[in-house]
């Protein structure tokens, strides 16, 4: 399955996982695990934030992701890390601000 915005590719495989793939760089980004049989069928939802999967194992599993949500949770818990660590270079400290 295609993304909505055509950026990334999911692929389900006989090895029980869906790999997701930037489309434009021709990598591989996520393996998702969770199936306990091959999967059969993938679709992107039409905002592309939520993937659906289908599986021999007779189950649908819907993959859900928000990008700004996980960048903001990330930056809330090494926020103090990045202010505080003398270590860290000035151009590092700025990557969560606004």
């Amino acid at each position: 399955a295609i993304s909505p915005d055509g950026l990334t590719l999911a692929s389900g495989s006989y090895d029980k996982t869906i790999k997701l793939w930037n489309l434009q760089a021709g990598k591989e980004l996520k393996t998702l695990t969770g199936h306990s049989s091959l999967v059969l069928s993938l679709a992107f939802s039409p905002d592309g934030l939520t993937l659906a999967s289908a599986s021999e194992d007779k189950t649908i599993k819907l993959w859900t992701w928000d990008v700004d949500r996980l960048m903001a949770l990330g930056c809330n818990w090494i926020s103090d890390y990045l202010r505080t660590n003398p270590t860290v270079r000035q151009k590092d400290k700025q990557m969560c601000s606004d």
